[in-house]
Parts: structure tokens; sequence; C-alpha cells
């Protein structure tokens, strides 16, 4: 079974499992089916020059990918940089950006903050932006060939040096992994595959070794690799995997309770893991309760957190449903062959089944072993075909034939995972620089000690990264009440309730929600002044924050997240279905394509006839309004909801269109009442300000708005 097991005492167990191995090696243990075999020495150089020019080429073509990228995005550098240098395509980046720049020159080398931090901290030339993103860059780019490195060291320890080298083209390439590490992915995805392979290898290297020492050995190693990948990825659910095939190994390998106990000993002290409850996480929650209410997972709302088919994890990890056919078919095989490894290499491949559980984002890191099984087929049935079609002819070269067939076959492989790869993928900036440009322009104009940035989640770390202000939530704490408020404050029709609940959380945070009761209390604290506020301590004379409330021109493509966050009843626990919204609790901005011959008393959209002054929808009195803007300015408004007498006629109105105007560009939309008439579409594409303590302060409609709302002493009304 390749680990070898030593010997049992004497018991029927013992023997029956001496028996079982005997069998296996019987049928199993053939020339062409297993590690090759390195003798004699003129084979064993070749392999090794082989091994050697294999593992260089799927470094090379990790490092190749990402670098073409780059010169994509130095091409589009009007796009794609920020002041001179490549922007970030993760929300997460400046978040690990920012904790660089507070790391002292002193301090690097201590575990004060995320290892990727600690690491660009010590990259960087400075603690300016432009060199702490150069830095971070730099850094993808040293990941992508450590990734690749650490694949081969995990299938080289089973043996398998050439198939691993096909693993780490196929696994460091694929669909799966390359969006979560490819250009300005400043994030640990970066190194999280290769750690966890890494892992894996040095666990395996303890059921391999040959006396109970080299086996604690290799305990202590793994347990200090695990140890730094903490330090690098704080999830102590993957170490938790490896300890598992750790016991696994020591128990089939060593059959000493005193050793496997020692094991797990020095893995769980050197290794630095956590203990954790499996069920105490949002990613196995429909809900989230929270003092006297129950809110909403925000989880739900992020794509890479959903569920996806069996197919699509195929497609992802293997480039179609065919190549993922043929990589379960060689890794089903090599489990056949190997079962004692394949076991304890289980978690590897398991992990895309944990899609169904916490959602696709942990797919990748079954692409590698993945790749790894349709290499192992291909170089197996080569040395098959090489052996059976010379075992008569020549005996004494089957050596030399059997690894010539699987260099052959490893190279083919090789070319087959990169042909499947999407290496003509190029990703985007998260944020467009003109976003970016807006948020940073804060750093100027706000007062860190008595401001906070209300904006979007997504742009949390943005935004504390760029101008240093604190967010009332951000990528970090997402899943908070805040998150909730916030989308329900975009999508209030009333502007001072949309004021009231930013203020509310700017000055009593969560604190303040956890003191209500009910709803309608809290709702009557959101449209009174706050009678104290946190702020008082950094400002004495009583005032509230200065309240920053930024919009983009991504956020209307945000609203079906932002309305399945805001639409929700917190006493009840579940959605709020609006009046006329087909049965669902989620709102989106729809546009049309639409002739304007007639415009603006007429207009005509695909199918849809609109009479625009009577507000007639094919014939049917469905609108409650018309709007039409240009370059964010309202210019023309009409308003239906007098037009038609009767409950029917009203409850007809439903929908809210609008007809916007950039530059010489016309679009239209129709969307639900209820997101017309929000703040979010009002102040950002109309410029409606219908409360005088908005002030517009920074406007580069259309990617951005910002809107002030200043402080004021605690006893003065508005």
């Amino acid at each position: 079974m390749f680990i070898t097991l030593t010997k049992f005492p004497r018991t029927r167990l013992a023997e029956w499992m001496c028996h079982l191995q005997q069998w296996h090696a019987k049928r199993m243990d053939k020339n062409w089916f297993g590690p090759i075999r390195l003798k004699p020495l003129g084979v064993k150089l070749v392999l090794l020059a082989a091994i050697i020019a294999f593992a260089i080429a799927a470094i090379a073509a990790n490092i190749a990918v990402r670098k073409w990228q780059y010169d994509v995005w130095e091409a589009n550098s009007a796009s794609t940089y920020i002041d001179g240098v490549p922007s970030f395509s993760t929300a997460d980046a400046p978040y690990f950006l920012k904790l660089a720049s507070e790391i002292p020159p002193s301090a690097i080398g201590r575990r004060d903050a995320p290892l990727i931090s600690t690491i660009i901290a010590a990259l960087a030339k400075t603690d300016a932006p432009a060199d702490l993103l150069m830095a971070g860059h730099t850094l993808i780019i040293i990941a992508a060939g450590l990734t690749a490195l650490m694949i081969i060291a995990a299938f080289g320890a089973a043996g398998y040096w050439l198939e691993g080298a096909v693993a780490a083209i196929g696994g460091g390439l694929s669909n799966a992994y390359l969006v979560r590490s490819a250009v300005g992915r400043i994030d640990t995805d970066m190194l999280n595959l290769g750690f966890m392979y890494l892992m894996f290898g040095a666990v395996l290297m303890t059921g391999k070794a040959k006396s109970n020492r080299m086996a604690l050995l290799w305990c202590m190693v793994a347990s200090g690799i695990t140890n730094l990948f903490m330090w690098w990825y704080a999830k102590p659910q993957l170490a938790w995997f490896a300890l598992a095939a750790l016991v696994w190994l020591l128990l089939v390998s060593r059959r000493n309770i005193l050793v496997v106990l020692a094991g797990i000993f020095l893995f769980l002290i050197f290794s630095g893991v956590q203990f954790f409850d499996p069920l105490d996480t949002a990613y196995v929650k429909e809900v989230l309760p929270f003092a006297n209410f129950i809110f909403p997972n925000t989880f739900e709302t992020i794509s890479e957190i959903r569920q996806i088919s069996f197919t699509q994890i195929l497609q992802k990890t293997a480039g179609s449903l065919e190549m993922g056919l043929v990589c379960i078919a060689g890794l089903a095989l090599w489990a056949i062959r190997h079962p004692v490894t394949a076991i304890a290499y289980g978690p590897l491949a398991a992990f895309g089944m944990l899609n169904f559980v916490i959602g696709n984002r942990a797919v990748f890191y079954s692409a590698p072993i993945l790749w790894f099984g349709a290499a192992f087929l291909m170089t197996s049935l080569a040395r098959f075909i090489a052996s059976a079609l010379h075992t008569e002819i020549d005996p004494a070269n089957q050596p030399v034939r059997q690894s010539g067939a699987a260099i052959f076959a490893g190279a083919l492989a090789m070319l087959v995972a990169w042909v499947n790869s999407p290496t003509s993928y190029v990703p985007r900036p998260s944020f467009p620089k003109e976003v970016l440009a807006g948020f940073a322009a804060l750093k100027d104009t706000a007062d860190p000690k008595i401001s906070v940035v209300a904006t979007w989640w997504d742009y949390g770390y943005a935004s504390m990264f760029l101008n240093g202000l604190p967010t009332l939530h951000s990528g970090g704490n997402q899943i908070s009440p805040s998150t909730h408020f916030v989308a329900r404050a975009l999508l209030s029709p009333d502007q001072s309730e949309t004021i009231g609940i930013l203020q509310f959380l700017s000055s009593e945070g969560h604190n303040g929600i956890s003191q209500n009761n009910n709803l309608a209390s809290l709702n009557t604290a959101f449209m009174a002044q706050p009678k104290t506020s946190i702020s008082k301590t950094s400002n004495p004379e009583g005032q509230l924050p200065d309240i920053y409330l930024v919009l983009t021109g991504q956020m209307p493509l945000m609203a079906e997240s932002i309305s399945a966050i805001g639409n929700w009843d917190i006493e009840a626990g579940v959605p709020i279905i609006p009046r006329g919204n087909d049965g669902k609790s989620t709102f989106e901005f729809m546009n049309l394509s639409c002739r304007y011959r007639g415009f603006p008393q007429k207009l005509t959209c695909g199918a849809l006839e609109f009479d625009l002054e009577e507000g007639l929808m094919n014939g049917d009195p469905s609108l409650a309004g018309w709007s039409r803007a240009a370059n964010g300015t309202s210019v023309e408004r009409r308003n239906y909801t007098g037009n038609y007498i009767g409950k029917a006629s009203l409850a007809a109105q439903n929908f809210g269109l609008q007809t916007i105007q950039t530059g010489r560009r016309l679009t239209s939309q129709i969307l639900h009442r209820a997101l017309y008439e929000s703040s979010l579409n009002e102040l950002y594409h109309l410029g409606v300000i219908e409360d005088n303590r908005l002030d517009l302060i920074y406007d580069d409609y259309p990617h951005i708005r910002i809107y002030k709302i200043p402080n004021l002493p605690d006893n003065l009304e508005p």
C-alpha cells in the first residue's frame, strides 16, 4: 500500500491485516503501476533531470500567466493603475495593506499582524500606499512560484514528482484558483493552496518514516508548517483536517499508541492550532440572532459562498465536465493503488464537496489533486502499454522504456492541463480608479477624530486604507447588524430616516440596538437625535460625528444584495416581500433597450409601450412616476399617483421609470417603486436632496458621489 505496515502483535486482527496487505500487494504491485523505480543509475539520472525540468516548467507557467496579466494591466493603465502602480482586484486587499502600513520597522517579524501584511511591510520601501501596493503585487508573483513548488513537494512526498508538476500547472492555473490568485489579488488565497498541500505533504512523511523517532520528527516539521500556515491564514478548521490525516497515518504505520499520542501532542503544541465549534460559523446559519432581533445572514448575498452544481465544480477545477471525469477516474485508480495515502489525502479531494456546505469558495483546494489524478491515469496507461509491448522482446530494458513512457505521458498531461486552463483570463480592478480617488479625497477634507464613512461594506477596507477614517461596516464585519441598517437606510424613501439611521449607527452603534426591545422603539430612536454619543470621549463638546455618505456607480449593480439584506423583518426573522414585486424581496435596476422617437411624451422599449403623459405601461396605469436626469441632476419629474382614483388603480402603480442622460447617451430603467423612491436612487442617479442636512461635497457622477451629514450638538435640533 506504499506506506509499509509495521508488525502487529500476534492477534487475529494483526494476522487479518497482514493477509490483507499481502493480498493487495500481490494484485497491485506491478512494475507499471505505482511510483517509478529509480534503477539503474542511468534511469535515475534521466528521471531526476525530467523531474527538475517539469518542476521548472510548472513554476514558470504559473509565474508567466500572472506576469502576462500584469502586462495587460500596464497596457491599460488608464483604468487599472492608481498612483502610478497597479490597483487591486479584491476588496480584501486594502485590509492587508492597511495593516502593513501600521507595522513599524522594528516590529516586522512579530506576530502582531497576519503574515501577508508582515511580508508586504518588509518588501515595501515606505508605508506610502503606492509602495505597499507595489510590494503586494511583487508578492503575488513570488507566491505563484511557491504555490507550484509546494504542490509538487506534496505529491513528491507520495513518490509522484512528475505527476505533481502536472498538478501544479492544472491546479495553479485552474479557473477555481486563478481567479483567486490573479493580478491584483493581494489576499491570503495567493498562498493558501500551496500551504495546504505542503502541510499534507509533511504529514504524509510521518507515515513513511522508517522509525518512531523520524516519525515524531516529521510531526514537528508538519506542525511547524501548520503554524506558519495559521499565521498566514488563521483558519484552524484547515489544520484539523491535517491532524486527522496525521492520526490515520501514525495508526496505520507505527501501530504504537504511545507514538500516536506523542505525535498528536507535538502537532497540537507546535502548530498553535486552536479548538473551535464547527457549528459556530455564519457559513452554516440561515439567520443571525442579535440581542432582541433576528438579522439576515449577509453571506447569502456573496457569490463565492453560493453553492454551485457538481458539473460546475468539475468545470472550475478541471476545465470541463469531460476532463473532470478523467481526473476522477485517475484519482480513483490511484486510491486503489495506494488506499492508505488516498485516505490521508482525502480531505484535499473532499474540499470540493464542501461547496454544498459553505459554498464554492473552498473548491479550489481540490483542483491540484484532481489534476494529479489525470496525470496518474495517463502515466500509468503509458507505462502499461510500454510494459505490454516490450516484455517479451527485451525485458532488461523495461525500466528505460517505462521511464521514457512516463516522461512522455507526463509532458502530454502538462500540455493538456495548460490547454484546459483559462490562461487568457484577466480580472478587472475591484473598483474604478475614480471611485478610489473619491475615497482618497476624504483624507484631506474629513477630521478622523469626529468623522465616519457610511457606504456599502465592499468599500470599507478601501476607504480605511485610502483615508484613514472609520467606517460603519466593512468586509470584516459585514455580518453585523450594521449591514442590515445601512441597507435599510439606502432603501428608505425618506431621507430624514436615512440620516437618522446613519446617525444612530455612528453614535450608538450595536449597543444602542441591543437596548431596544422591539422595532417600533428602534424606529423612534432613529428619528430622534441620540441623547448620548460614544464620540464624547474624543469630542468633549458632545457632537455627533460627521457622516460621509458615499454612493458609487457600482452600488446600483449591488441593488439585489442591498435589498435582500434591507428588506427583512428583524422581529420575525423573515424577508419582507414588497407589494407587486413578483413574490421577491430583492430589487434591481433593469436597463431597457429603447427607441426615443416621440420622447418625452412616449417611449418604446422592446415590447413595452410607455405613455409618459398619463403614466401608462402597455395601456395599464402601472407607473408611480417618471424621472429624467442629466449627468446626475434631475431635470424633469412626473408623479402619476394622483392620476387615478380607487384602490385598484393605485395598487397597480408598482413601478418607476427613469431616463438617465450621461453626456449624450440616454439610458432608461424600470424599477420597483420602492427602489425608484429610495434614497440610493434619488441621491445617486437624480441628485435630489430632500433634507437640507445633506450636503453634496464631492461629485464625479457617474462614478462616485459623497454627501456630508455634518455633526450637530446633541441638544440642537436639525
